[in-house]
């Protein structure tokens, strides 16, 4: 017993100890330490009276932290983001349902670069290298600029139909583009000058991803359509397998090249690790109607982030076996990504 009595002083010091050690201990930190995430919000549900939307917009919130916050215009129909960055500085830009928006001080101001040719832009693609050549995609084609957006010239020779949901840059080559138009996947590999229809098989197409490890291999989704992929550039086609010929209006492979995921109207989030062969159901949440982007962390594969029709932004740390709410409830969110 007077053992016990002794070592009850030492017990209750080693926990205090204990206890202020904890308490002092660093909390672990996000591998996106000291960036920002930002989200591109074309709708508000739970705000929309008399036919106007509000609180839409840039929002933005920084690694680590849980509150969202518009950073510009609150009443902006926002459909996707871009940024350039290079010795000179660092680019914003917001593809906007009124043109195109640049801020060049860091967000805090903004200007917009187009006029009524090109006031719809559903997404924006700045060259990587020259500041000055931007490209952008709208409901009248795909335009370029090579003055950073003074001017602007359409490029569409080759398309059939000018309604061009998307324009992306080739992983490793800058003078190749690929535009997703309504009849079909095209390319570019003169800067724009002229396109080719890859013939995906899709008779509207609503997604489009290329593998950032290997170049040709090419994922596409379509209305009711499923799922369509090559793995030779575009030159033969096959239909993805397991996945239901749905609305697909997101798809995305991770930075590794490892795993790849679609989601779409009602579809939950789906995800393959054969380059899209197969796929299988990863995640379904009855309430979120549709998916709209899919954000995959470049440094942490395991991290996603989906944004929704109307349901905000939801968060997996670990590749989609749990999932929370992050956020921008009611909102439409057409992408998220990570900013310095």
């Amino acid at each position: 017993m007077a053992a016990i009595k002794k070592l009850a002083p030492v017990m209750f010091l080693a926990l205090l100890m204990g206890i202020v050690f904890s308490a002092f201990r660093p909390a672990p930190q996000e591998k996106s330490e000291g960036k920002t995430y930002y989200a591109a919000v074309f709708l508000n549900r739970g705000h929309v009276t008399g036919g106007t939307q509000s609180n839409v917009g840039l929002f933005k919130r920084a690694a680590g932290d849980t509150v969202w916050t518009n950073i510009y215009r609150r009443n902006l129909l926002s459909f996707g983001l871009g940024i350039w960055e290079g010795k000179s500085g660092r680019r914003y830009y917001i593809a906007a349902g009124n043109g195109l928006h640049r801020s060049v001080d860091g967000t805090k101001s903004w200007r917009v670069l187009t006029d009524w040719h090109t006031e719809e832009i559903l997404s924006v693609a700045p060259d990587p290298i020259d500041s000055s050549i931007i490209y952008v995609s709208t409901p009248f084609g795909v335009f370029k600029s090579i003055d950073e957006g003074r001017h602007w010239e359409k490029k569409m020779t080759g398309m059939k139909k000018w309604f061009v949901k998307k324009v992306v840059l080739d992983v490793n080559d800058r003078k190749k583009l690929f535009a997703v138009g309504e009849d079909d996947v095209f390319r570019s590999t003169d800067s724009g000058d002229h396109w080719e229809a890859l013939h995906a098989g899709l008779s509207d197409v609503q997604s489009f991803a290329q593998d950032p490890a290997s170049p040709n291999h090419f994922l596409a989704g379509g209305e009711e359509n499923g799922i369509r992929l090559t793995l030779d550039g575009g030159k033969t086609w096959q239909t993805a397998q397991g996945v239901p010929k749905e609305s697909f209006y997101a798809i995305t492979i991770s930075p590794d090249g490892r795993t790849a995921y679609a989601g779409g109207f009602k579809t939950g989030l789906w995800t393959s690790t054969d380059a899209g062969m197969s796929w299988k159901l990863l995640w379904k949440n009855p309430e979120i109607e549709a998916i709209s982007t899919i954000f995959v962390h470049k440094n942490d594969p395991s991290h996603l982030m989906i944004g929704t029709s109307g349901q905000g932004i939801y968060e997996s740390p670990d590749a989609g076996k749990t999932w929370r709410c992050d956020g921008l409830q009611g909102c439409q969110v057409r992408q998220i990504e990570l900013y310095p």
